[in-house]
Order: C-alpha cells, then structure tokens, then sequence
C-alpha cells in the first residue's frame, strides 16, 4: 500500500505586496521601511523624469534623493492626510518638479563659476561606458533645445505626460490645471514641435 503525504508539495502563496495607500498609511505612521519601498517603486520614473528634465545624469541622480529626503520630511513634519490617489507617484513627480525648479537657479550660477575657471592642462581619459552616457545626454540635449522653445506650461506638460509616462489626469494633477488643460496644451505642443525639432541640433542644446 502505497503512503502519500498529507502535506502539499506547493510553496506556501506569496504575500502580496501593500498597496500605495497601505505603504502611504504606514509613511503616516512615520515607519521608515516604507519610503524604501516607495522609492524602489518610483525612483526609476523620478530619475527618468529628472534625466529628461535636466539632460543630465549626475543631476537627475540628486534631484531622486532630493525629491525622497523631502517626501520622508513631508511625513515628519506632521501627517499630510490620506492619499487621495490609488499611486503615489503623481505626488513624488510633484515633489521632483519642485526640486529640480529650486535647484535650477543654483545649478546656473556653478556652471558660470566653472566656465571662468581655466581649462585644465590634461583633459581626463573617458570610459566606454561614460562616453556612452554622454551620447545619450547629447541626444536629451538636442530634445530639450526644441521643448525649450516652447511655452514654459506646455514643456513642462509634455515631460510629464510623455517623458514621465504619467496619464492624462496624474498630470493634471501635478501641474494644478483642469485634464482639459493638459489635453489643449499637449496638442499645441504636438503642432509646434516637428519644427522645432528640425531646427534643434547639438550645439543649440548646450
């Protein structure tokens, strides 16, 4: 007679994973564990949003922890209310938006004290990896030569919605304007750009 076990072979189900107004309730809480898994959640779209903004990598590597550090502080401080969206992420692009705006104004006057300094005798070697890092930052620069073209509204819209990936009313949402709002402006950006884009090269996104 043959003897089977009564224990199942199976691997006990996997616990699901908190939702972002679970991870949100615990942020009220003020438990620390929870902005890391807010960050392992969204800080590839925050950086890839802050890439595309800046046009740089080292700077959209500050502005995610920037943008964390003051979303650990917003729940710090005092208990910012409920969630009032199923993600988080339209609140932590808002927060990078903020950043990046503050940190604009810093980052011009360190480019002009560094443009006044003399050139160094020896020009570093590069590795493969960083000139390709470079290209890509070249191929941002040459978009965002054209976004800058734009009116400030639209520019900012058209990062958030196709550079951001954010659907039409998490958008509407970050910029403080009607979905209706976003929608117009997308479709005045779409009109104008071809042509910006033609008119855009290398040496103009500098």
């Amino acid at each position: 007679m043959t003897m089977t076990s009564s224990r199942s072979d199976r691997p006990p189900p996997a616990v699901p994973e908190p939702s972002d107004q679970e991870v949100w309730d615990a942020l009220r809480r003020c438990e620390p564990e929870a902005i890391g898994t807010l960050f392992s959640r969204y800080a590839g779209a925050v950086h890839a949003y802050a890439v595309r903004h800046t046009g740089s990598y080292s700077l959209a590597d500050d502005a995610v922890q920037a943008t964390f550090v003051t979303a650990w502080r917003h729940f710090s401080k005092g208990d910012p209310g409920p969630l009032t969206r199923d993600t988080a992420r339209a609140w932590l692009l808002a927060i990078a938006r903020n950043e990046l705006r503050n940190t604009t104004r810093a980052r011009r006057r360190l480019t002009q004290f560094i443009n006044r300094q003399p050139a160094p005798l020896h020009s570093p070697d590069h590795a493969e990896s960083v000139a390709a890092r470079v290209d890509s930052e070249r191929q941002i620069q040459t978009v965002r030569a054209a976004l800058a073209r734009l009116p400030a509204h639209e520019r900012e819209t058209v990062e958030l919605v196709y550079w951001a990936e954010l659907p039409l009313a998490e958008a509407a949402a970050v910029l403080g304007v009607a979905e209706g709002t976003v929608k117009a402006r997308l479709s005045r950006a779409r009109r104008r750009l071809p042509a910006l884009l033609d008119q855009s090269g290398p040496e103009e996104a500098r």
